[in-house]
């Protein structure tokens, strides 16, 4: 489950400066009464305003998305599809610009994206070929959101192959499976530094942006419901432990780079808005969509959420 092949809700410290801070300087060769009647006007604005750092957003915000198949959104509202990357109107980038009024924004995230389609490596996606990322960026950039890093994991060995059951009653136990744990580990330790790589290529490239990650979880919650969630409840709540500890490499690359840790994982499972709640409530689809989305990934409900965590955590 929510892996990304073809075919901070609960949020993380993460740190990072508003953005679009200004402040109001002041010079000093007034003489002394104008002094007096200047520094009152100031401390007056000083109340109404906040202070120095309030907001000054007015200017709006250069927005880019970059990412996989989870911040891409393919199927939901298919029609918008413009290239093999299926990016959807409809995707958290998309409803987020909307949300923050984004004077410009671009959305360059693809349909089975890795971290070196983001930093340096041009993806072939159907019969095209989508630039590295990153091109997408300048040093101008207020506002990076990414999701990354499902491809380079271990999540279709783990949750498809090991954890998986054929029948509706099956219990695979593949939470006392030493094999599966070690896949576990393995794959964590694989994705570490890619993720650091890609986090601190996106800092360089943009050094004046807030960066927003996005990280996994929430294609399985607590319980199983076959065939759309085709696990056991303990194997399913051992799964929710492994995308909680898989999330541990986004916290640590947040605090690392002062970005945003966005806990969509978390909240889905909390919320039970998770494959097997009711179609009116789920934000994440089974491998058996009940809405327009691509099996195993954010349906629409899902890509608001995500959108409204970020804004909120942004101050929106």
């Amino acid at each position: 489950m929510e892996s990304d092949v073809p075919l901070r809700g609960a949020i993380a410290e993460g740190g990072g400066s508003s953005l679009k801070r200004s402040g109001t300087g002041m010079t000093s060769s007034w003489w002394a009464r104008g002094a007096v009647v200047v520094c009152t006007v100031v401390a007056s604005t000083v109340a109404m305003t906040g202070g120095a750092g309030a907001d000054n957003r007015s200017d709006g915000l250069d927005y880019v998305a970059l990412g996989d198949s989870r911040a891409a959104g393919p199927f939901i509202n298919t029609p918008s599809h413009t290239d093999f990357c299926m990016r959807s109107d409809q995707n958290y980038g998309s409803k987020l610009a909307r949300i923050i009024d984004a004077e410009t924004f671009t959305d360059v995230s693809c349909i089975a994206a890795q971290v070196e389609n983001v930093i340096d490596t041009p993806q072939r996606v159907g019969p095209t070929v989508a630039p590295p990322q990153l091109e997408a960026l300048r040093p101008e950039t207020d506002l990076v959101t990414i999701s990354i890093g499902g491809v380079e994991s271990n999540h279709v060995v783990i949750t498809r192959e090991s954890c998986a059951s054929l029948t509706p009653d099956g219990d695979r136990n593949c939470r006392n499976n030493p094999d599966v744990e070690q896949k576990a580990v393995d794959g964590i330790a694989k994705v570490a530094p890619e993720v650091d790589r890609v986090i601190g290529a996106i800092a360089e490239k943009a050094p004046n942006a807030e960066i927003v990650i996005v990280g996994h979880g929430g294609a399985v919650g607590n319980r199983g419901c076959w065939p759309s969630i085709p696990y056991s409840d303990a194997d399913a709540q051992w799964l929710v432990t492994y995308f909680e500890r898989f999330n541990q490499v986004y916290v640590d690359a947040a605090q690392k780079y002062g970005a945003h840790y966005i806990d969509i994982g978390k909240a889905t499972v909390d919320g039970e808005h998770d494959p097997c709640a009711a179609p009116e409530d789920k934000w994440f689809e089974g491998l058996i969509p009940t809405s327009e989305a691509q099996p195993a990934h954010f349906n629409e409900r899902g890509m608001q959420a995500i959108a409204e965590m970020i804004a909120d955590e942004l101050g929106y």
